[in-house]
């Protein structure tokens, strides 16, 4: 997370700097801008979809503009705010309220006169209210909402009006009450009228719509749900965002689940939505799918996995601070263990649901004495007050009651079952030193990942030291030797990047590797336009005593193309194939276009004797093939697993 507060404060440090080195006028920076951010969006549809991608194009949209120049301001604060939205994922509310008010001072210089200003200005604090709300600040979070509204309230234009209406109803959606929720269900109809209409051009609005009205009906009218449901599907073939896809195959799911009881489609949705958040890594929708497939077990009766599934799905509820959810789930072990007649532990988990359930009702009921907020009359404020309170009492004396029967029922199922108390013990027992077993392991995976964040860190700060070194240097080879170790180094950093990012501490996913490093390399020679990338490899995973060598191969034979292949700025294709074979043997080929060469050299320079030795290292051979254009292939021997 610090890492990220950091990397967002010294990307708008550089700007200048980065200037400095385009030489761009003004309008042909907000040119190239655009291209880049053209192209990070690109890599947040499917099937392309790269997280890292998208970072890496919309930092270079902002690293060419420069944040003194008028003309560039709005677009920068446009592109600083999209990509708080895109990177806040890994920060709590607490340092999302402190980042973004810090930035707020840069919007506010911003001139209010003209319209695209102020409503750069609406969006922000719209965001900022959304945050403020999510953090428990209902009062700030009002304030703002309210202040941005004032930003547009004279745009007559239909676009804005309709978005401002979109988002007052999710904002009191976000509030979780029913009578926000009423509120919110208006403004959300009244929305839909016009994104309906122009669903084509703003089909994440009209996404967000048709979602938000399939969850709000899913418990009242399970056909208006199914409705809207089917609405989003008619998007889904143009609408390429994988979380839209991803929650379409859940609630398909859980409706076929639910309501028709067709377990085995029901199945094949929630399987195909875990094939997709794996994919794209959305691990936020995990816990759901898992319940859904507990759900299935526990109607076909297989409760044990039931069990299972549920008990995932509550660790998947903890780590996201998803507390609600999580008591629910300890309901549902509950319900499982006694429908499958084990008492013993359909008491244990009662108790710990009804205590967990009292302290979130405890929180919800903190979070509904918000009415002066929400400037509501006193008088209908003093009556939900009242019900309020009486609701509470009435749910703290049935939790009593049942608490109390419960009690009466365990004493009596407890002189029945006294022979079965040493297997009881035992039982716990060994659930406990595997519960052991799992946080040790849990502890281990954490700080493994925290090395590699490390490593990575600190491979920057040494391919930022050989940056440094290189500017003071005026001997063009001297200069050219610098970048190719300032690669190398990148080479081995995105190796422990994709560790400590990924779900598999051992092994990288090598064509992402690949495409992460080739871009870098590319970009550092400033050749992205005039040579082009050929990924023909499926996914492979290799471990990083493999994956090391590897990339640094393939940063030698890149960098060399680029310089040798296709002179005079000629343009030109790279191709890079890998493939795993029979007798485990990893084969893979660097192949080019460009000019060509005579003959196999080796050891001419200090990039050929390292392919050599890290090709040696991997037991492998080299050999070229100069015909059409050049050729690199190998063969590597890999270990056993």
């Amino acid at each position: 997370m610090k890492s990220l507060i950091l990397f967002l404060f010294l990307l708008f440090s550089q700007l200048q700097f980065s200037q400095a080195k385009h030489k761009l006028s003004a309008k042909e920076a907000l040119i190239l801008s655009a291209k880049y951010k053209e192209k990070a969006s690109w890599f947040t549809d499917m099937p392309q979809y790269n997280n890292d991608s998208t970072a890496f194009y919309s930092a270079k949209a902002i690293k060419v503009l420069n944040r003194n120049e008028p003309t560039h301001r709005n677009t920068l604060l446009q592109l600083q705010l999209e990509m708080n939205k895109s990177k806040f994922y890994a920060l709590s509310n607490a340092e999302k309220d402190s980042i973004l008010n810090t930035q707020w001072t840069d919007y506010q210089e911003l001139d209010p006169k003209a319209k695209e200003n102020r409503i750069l200005q609406y969006k922000y604090l719209v965001f900022w209210a959304n945050i403020k709300l999510q953090k428990g600040d209902s009062k700030a979070s009002l304030d703002l909402f309210e202040k941005a509204l004032a930003l547009i309230r004279k745009n007559d234009a239909p676009n804005v009006k309709a978005r401002a209406i979109l988002d007052k109803g999710l904002y009191y959606g976000l509030y979780g009450l029913e009578a926000e929720k009423k509120l919110s269900l208006k403004y959300l109809k009244e929305s839909l009228v016009f994104y309906k209409k122009n669903y084509k051009k703003y089909p994440s609005e009209y996404y967000m719509i048709n979602a938000e009205l399939q969850y709000y009906y899913t418990s009242k009218n399970i056909d208006s749900a199914y409705f809207y449901l089917n609405e989003v599907k008619t998007i889904l073939k143009d609408f390429k965002k994988p979380l839209c896809h991803i929650w379409y195959y859940s609630s398909l799911g859980s409706y076929l689940i639910g309501e028709k009881q067709n377990y085995e489609e029901g199945r094949t949705n929630i399987n195909k939505t875990i094939e997709l958040i794996e994919a794209y890594h959305f691990e936020d929708y995990y816990g759901y799918c898992l319940e859904r497939l507990a759900d299935i077990d526990y109607y076909t009766e297989n409760y044990d996995q039931a069990v299972v599934n549920y008990s995932k799905a509550r660790e998947v509820y903890l780590k996201n601070n998803d507390h609600f959810a999580a008591v629910n789930a300890l309901n549902n072990i509950a319900d499982t263990y006694e429908t499958k007649g084990d008492l013993a532990n359909a008491l244990k988990f009662k108790k710990q649901y009804y205590t967990e359930s009292l302290a979130s009702q405890k929180e919800l009921n903190d979070r509904s004495l918000r009415e002066s907020e929400l400037k509501v009359n006193v008088i209908n404020q003093e009556k939900e007050l009242i019900q309020k309170s009486n609701l509470q009492i009435f749910f703290i004396v049935a939790l009593g009651l049942c608490a109390i029967s419960l009690l009466l029922f365990y004493r009596n199922v407890r002189l029945k079952q006294r022979s079965n108390l040493k297997l009881a013990a035992v039982n716990h027992e060994l659930e406990d030193k595997n519960e052991l077993l799992d946080k040790r392991n849990a502890e281990n995976e954490l700080l493994l990942k925290e090395i590699h964040h490390r490593v990575k860190n600190n491979l920057e700060v040494v391919s930022s030291l050989l940056a440094l070194q290189s500017a003071q240097i005026d001997d063009p080879n001297t200069k050219d030797a610098m970048a190719e170790s300032q690669n190398r180094v990148n080479s081995i950093g995105i190796v422990h990047q994709k560790l400590y990012q990924g779900t598999n501490l051992g092994a990288i996913e090598m064509k992402d590797y690949f495409l992460n490093l080739s871009e870098s390399i590319l970009d550092s020679f400033g050749a992205e336009e005039r040579v082009e990338l050929n990924l023909a490899m499926e996914k492979l995973d290799l471990d990083i005593d493999t994956a090391v060598p590897l990339g640094l191969i393939i940063n030698e034979l890149l960098t060399n193309t680029i310089k040798y292949a296709f002179p005079k700025g000629e343009k030109g294709t790279v191709t890079i194939k890998m493939e795993r074979k029979k007798g485990n043997i990893l084969h893979l080929e660097v192949a080019d276009n460009g000019v060509g060469k005579s003959g196999i050299t080796h050891g001419t320079g200090f990039g050929g004797q390292l392919v050599s030795l890290l090709t040696n290292q991997l037991n492998g051979t080299m050999r070229e093939d100069s015909q059409n254009g050049t050729a690199i292939i190998f063969d590597f021997k890999l270990k056993a697993a």
